[in-house]
């Protein structure tokens, strides 16, 4: 995989009939078997991006053919999974990357620099809403309407990604998920708290059943920021005017495919750590463990 306008050259599907035409459009081999492809010598990387159950299924094949892999987010559902992924990815020399294209948004790098930059002072708490009409046409008995797919916090991961980049580990979490408004058994409305190793404090919000709404927050000392959208950025220092920025789109898929293969070259290191990712695993499955037993929990 180099940098070129057409980075792939095969694709895995479940319904060979339904992709022909696509992947005659774009010259893609077309098969079943992950497997098998994994192991196709002009294969350089696999990204991963089947049903999020599927993950770490898939990446482990990947892997242990000795080919790096980019997960589609979430990496795993639970720790285990996870850990697993990252022992093998160690063992075989191959990179582990976790795909988040929110990471590779133009107003998500600008927080990045004011971050660096020391502009926010102390980070004290980041909220972040994740908010889509999308449960509303997952129907009742399909795989996507099963709770140990998408548990309760699934959608708040989108925003929970940049938490665990902007204030590191994360040692305890409170959800409260409800099923209020979609006609299946998700919850599709989920609030979560979590407490961050630094004393630093988050929120968590997400619904799946609204128009779009996304934002991210960052408060500090000095200032708060917020990025909403793609491209929206809002910077408030305590002392001096409000900046708000809206900045030029990107093609964010093609920029995160691109650290991919930067990473798989080893000329840059991908934006997102592994050890985040695997931390990432270790949230979710306690958001999803907390919102059953009606507590916050802690996170191994």
């Amino acid at each position: 995989m180099n940098r070129v306008d057409r980075p792939f050259a095969r694709a895995v599907v479940t319904d060979m009939e339904k992709s022909k035409a696509f992947a005659a459009r774009h010259d893609l081999a077309l098969g079943t078997d992950i497997a098998e492809a994994a192991r196709d010598p002009r294969i350089a990387g696999v990204v991963s991006s089947g049903p999020a159950h599927l993950h770490a299924a898939h990446s482990m094949i990947v892997i242990e053919a000795g080919k790096p892999v980019l997960a589609v987010k979430p990496l795993a559902l639970n720790l285990d999974e996870a850990r697993a992924l990252e022992a093998a990815a160690a063992k075989a020399g191959v990179a582990l990357c976790m795909g988040y294209n929110r990471c590779f948004f133009p107003n998500v790098i600008e927080l990045r620099r004011r971050l660096k930059a020391g502009a926010l002072g102390q980070l004290l708490h980041t909220e972040g809403d994740f908010c889509v009409h999308r449960y509303g046409s997952v129907k009742r008995g399909s795989w996507k309407a099963d709770p140990a797919n998408a548990p309760a916090g699934a959608l708040a991961d989108h925003m929970l990604y940049l938490t665990i980049e902007t204030l590191g580990r994360i040692e305890a979490a409170h959800a409260i998920g409800l099923n209020q408004a979609s006609d299946n058994d998700l919850a599709d409305t989920t609030a979560v708290l979590l407490k961050c190793a630094n004393n630093a404090t988050a929120l968590l919000t997400a619904c799946g059943m609204t128009p779009d709404y996304y934002r991210f927050t960052v408060f500090g000392t000095e200032g708060w920021a917020e990025v909403r959208d793609a491209d929206t950025f809002i910077f408030q220092p305590r002392k001096g005017p409000r900046e708000e920025m809206r900045l030029d789109q990107v093609d964010a898929e093609r920029n995160e495919v691109e650290a991919f293969a930067d990473a798989i070259a080893g000329t840059h290191p991908f934006p997102c750590p592994a050890d985040q990712a695997v931390h990432s695993a270790a949230v979710i499955e306690a958001m999803a463990r907390s919102n059953a037993l009606g507590r916050g929990v802690e996170v191994p």
